[in-house]
């Protein structure tokens, strides 16, 4: 028989339900003795002892809990006796303020003025209440102010104040006391699955009439299991290399956040808006979740399809959706909460609309921005977080500053990244290094490397073993993703890279790899020495290197084929955007004449200007046949490498060295042709 965990404390004939009664007789009993039995007979009638006391409502029952949690007896003494002292009380979000307000209405009686404070007021309105405050405290009454921060009370009741007290978030202990004085009995067993600090409308939406202590609590648990569940299997932000400045952003939040918790910094030292873009894929989606488990704060997530999901899609529909998760983000703040508004482009730029568009989603994105604001000025203690894939189309307003003012492109991971990413998937499925297989997958966005790895999972269980690095290696070189003929072009491609680049020394060549897709279906990494500032002699072997591949086509197979051109990007387009840079920017060929900024724009100077375009053709076709003597030389050699990377789909540089050494026939050769 499972035994039941009473709740932590308690004694054999004692309840939580008793504790709640002996507060309430501290209240009536301090009440009876400074302002007489009169005052409190609407609490409690002459016959009152032999009818049971009348259960508070479940808003009542939280508030009153959360309030005796935080006021030791001492001090309940003062608030009940005390003349002409003002207070402060903070609380736990201004969602909080107008229940504690009502709540001490009652408790307090008339002597208290209570001031509510649930959002922070303009300078000259707080001069106002300033004045005001210091008339009644004059006068011999008491002024007790309610607020989510204290920098909302006026100043003269903030440095004035006898009293200060802050209700914190209820934790499992004050949940629990607000169950038993619900139900007038305790619930039986220990809050110990409820997290601190649920949002006050949560808790009061849990406690229904004819629920038990078991059901209300689980009513909490749940949601908050859920939700842990759903966000717990999210990579470290620590070590989440792949993310390079929206992580180093989150960092430096997660450690004010956690500066603001211990009282060293105040709010407004906080960022509070940033907007995430990247193309599809890339786990900008997954990123509040990692922000939030870093510091320890809740997550709300919503959308613009949420609102209209969420309701019949009619314009007040929606509107009240959008303003939902914002207080629903603002509820959970504890004391600070995460929002994140996904795929904000999907609310419409104003700029761009048409005006039947216009005409429907001015009222939507007018509230959406007066939310924000009324969000990020301190009130709410939340952090919003936006993303998209198309930056272009975020409605400007959302970004200026004091909204989402921090704009972070989110990249394709880089090497770090790809191995971080691969390794957060695996965890311990494959311990060896995985750098090898970051080359294989440049360009890969998160959502590849996660596909990558499941691909892999299904190879190793189709063979009936454990997952292995050669599965991720097949995984990522499906091989029958080319026909042979193809795939030796693309190996001759870029063999003729390779044997260029070494011969002519323009750098070390760290890897070459053959893709599933691309142009030439490869690609070759060269780490150039930059220790010198690039000369005519460096540009021209790099665009000697460049040519070679297309030679290599041509000489080894018979025919040139489209994958050196197509693009700026191209090895073509590169080779003649450097040519040209050589005459019209740099002033090292020919004529020293600046025309245009070296870049993809030469290509507009080289199409308008005949001249310029005669001297680059007559450039490049005096390297290509460089090359194409490069390529000759070395032939034997540029075909052992193109078998062996159309065998393997990799080779770095060791493989690369053991293949080449004593076998290249190196070019110190300087260019003498062309134009003049």
């Amino acid at each position: 028989m499972k035994a039941t965990k009473r709740f932590p404390g308690t004694k054999s004939g004692f309840s939580a339900a008793r504790a709640a009664q002996e507060l309430a007789d501290i209240w009536d009993a301090e009440q009876r003795s400074e302002i007489g039995e009169e005052a409190v007979s609407t609490d409690r009638s002459e016959d009152s002892a032999s009818r049971p006391r009348e259960r508070p409502g479940a808003m009542d029952a939280i508030i009153s809990a959360a309030f005796e949690a935080a006021v030791p007896r001492k001090m309940l003494r003062r608030l009940l006796h005390g003349q002409a002292l003002a207070a402060t009380l903070v609380v736990p979000a201004a969602c909080w303020v107008s229940p504690m307000a009502d709540y001490l209405a009652k408790r307090l009686g008339t002597r208290w003025l209570l001031d509510r404070y649930d959002r922070e007021a303009d300078k000259g309105s707080l001069r106002l209440e300033s004045d005001e405050t210091a008339r009644i405290l004059s006068r011999g009454r008491c002024v007790l102010g309610i607020a989510p921060d204290a920098d909302f009370f006026p100043e003269a009741l903030r440095q004035t104040a006898d009293l200060s007290i802050v209700v914190p978030p209820p934790n499992g202990a004050v949940v629990h006391r607000a169950i038993a004085r619900f139900l007038g009995r305790s619930p039986g067993i220990a809050a110990d699955g409820v997290p601190d600090g649920l949002g006050l409308h949560h808790i009061v939406a849990a406690l229904r009439p004819g629920s038990g202590g078991a059901t209300i609590l689980r009513r909490l648990s749940a949601p908050a299991a859920a939700k842990t569940a759903a966000t717990e299997r999210v990579p470290d932000l620590a070590t989440a290399v792949e993310y390079g400045a929206a992580r180093l952003w989150g960092l430096d939040l997660a450690r004010d956040i956690a500066d603001f918790r211990a009282g060293r910094i105040a709010w407004r030292d906080l960022d509070r808006g940033i907007c995430l873009h990247s193309p599809p894929g890339c786990g900008k989606s997954w990123f509040p979740k990692i922000l939030a488990k870093a510091s320890g704060v809740p997550l709300v997530s919503t959308s613009v399809g949420d609102w209209f999901a969420g309701g019949n899609g009619y314009l007040d529909a929606v509107i009240k959706q959008a303003r939902q998760a914002f207080a629903d983000a603002a509820d959970q703040a504890r004391p600070v909460a995460i929002l994140h508004l996904d795929e904000i482009d999907a609310l419409p730029n104003r700029s761009t609309m048409s005006d039947r568009g216009r005409e429907w989603w001015t009222a939507v994105v007018t509230d959406v921005l007066t939310r924000l604001d009324s969000t990020l000025t301190g009130r709410d203690r939340v952090v919003v977080v936006g993303s998209t894939n198309d930056i272009a189309r975020v409605d400007a307003a959302l970004l200026r500053p004091g909204r989402l003012e921090r704009v972070v492109e989110i990249a394709p991971p880089d090497h770090a990244g790809i191995v971080n990413i691969l390794r957060f998937h695996l965890g311990d499925e494959v311990p060896q290094d995985l750098s090898s297989l970051a080359p294989l997958l440049e360009g890969a966005t998160a959502a590849d490397l996660m596909q990558t790895v499941r691909a892999a999972r299904r190879i190793a269980r189709h063979a009936g073993r454990a997952l292995t690095l050669d599965d991720l290696r097949a995984a990522t070189l499906p091989f029958e993703s080319h026909p042979p003929q193809r795939l030796f072009r693309m190996a001759v491609h870029e063999a003729g890279h390779v044997v260029a680049a070494m011969a002519l020394g323009v750098g070390i060549v760290a890897h070459v790899v053959l893709r599933r897709d691309g142009a030439s279906g490869g690609q070759i990494a060269i780490d150039y020495a930059d220790d010198d500032i690039l000369t005519r002699r460096g540009i021209e072997d790099r665009v000697t290197v460049a040519l070679a591949a297309r030679t290599a086509e041509e000489l080894l197979i018979g025919a040139m084929s489209t994958g050196s051109g197509g693009g700026a990007e191209s090895d073509l387009g590169a080779a003649t955007i450097e040519i040209a840079a050589l005459h019209a920017s740099y002033g090292l060929r020919g004529t020293p004449l600046f025309l245009a900024d070296a870049g993809p724009t030469l290509l507009a100077e080289v199409k308008r200007d005949p001249i310029l375009r005669a001297r680059v053709s007559q450039d490049l076709l005096y390297l290509e046949k460089r090359a194409a003597e490069l390529i000759e030389a070395n032939r034997a050699l540029v075909l052992t490498i193109a078998r062996r990377l159309a065998e393997t789909r990799y080779l770095d540089r060791r493989q690369i060295d053991e293949i080449v050494k004593d076998r290249l026939v190196v070019s110190d050769r300087t260019p003498s042709g062309g134009s003049s």
